[in-house]
């Protein structure tokens, strides 16, 4: 090889990086700042009920044909008089379905079309977990209920008669 192509060859390496740099920065999600903590909050509690429904939980909690992380998601679900389900996961499984939903509301390729997942339901699920999840500053005594959250369309049907 002679000694011209060498400064070539150092250009194309530069380049190289800086291309991998700007694709690997691409790739990455954009998580709330607080994602770590919710996840700790969530795994240090015994149980979490969420009530929303059947139709929000299954779009949320479906881990088929999905490129994200592919997490062990154990819960009991039962149906409610008001038309809602009742999903209670241990902490831990709180912890994996907020992972699911930051995938997929904040991150993560669709292997589609390469664009970024933004789920509208996922977001709307990650948010409202989360404001029960940031009102939470101490560890909920063993004999109270567990910390609960309600997710359906009521709030929206109160605000559009405003």
């Amino acid at each position: 090889m002679s000694s011209s192509s060498s400064p070539h060859r150092a250009r194309l390496l530069g380049a190289l990086a800086v291309l991998a740099a700007v694709f690997l920065s691409g790739c990455s999600t954009d998580s709330p700042p607080q994602h770590s903590e919710r996840l700790q909050k969530a795994a240090g509690l015994k149980t979490f009920h969420v009530e929303t429904t059947k139709d929000l939980w299954e779009k949320t909690s479906d881990q088929k044909g999905r490129g994200g992380p592919d997490l062990e998601l154990k819960n009991t679900t039962k149906e409610l008089d008001n038309g809602l389900v009742q999903v209670e996961l241990t902490g831990v499984n709180l912890a994996n379905y907020l992972r699911i939903l930051d995938y997929m509301a904040h991150g993560g390729t669709d292997s589609k079309n390469l664009g970024r997942h933004h789920s509208a339901e996922s977001i709307r699920m990650y948010d409202e977990i989360a404001g029960v999840l940031d009102g939470i500053n101490k560890r909920p005594d063993p004999k109270d209920p567990p910390p609960r959250v309600v997710v359906d369309t009521a709030f929206l049907e109160a605000k559009a008669k405003k």
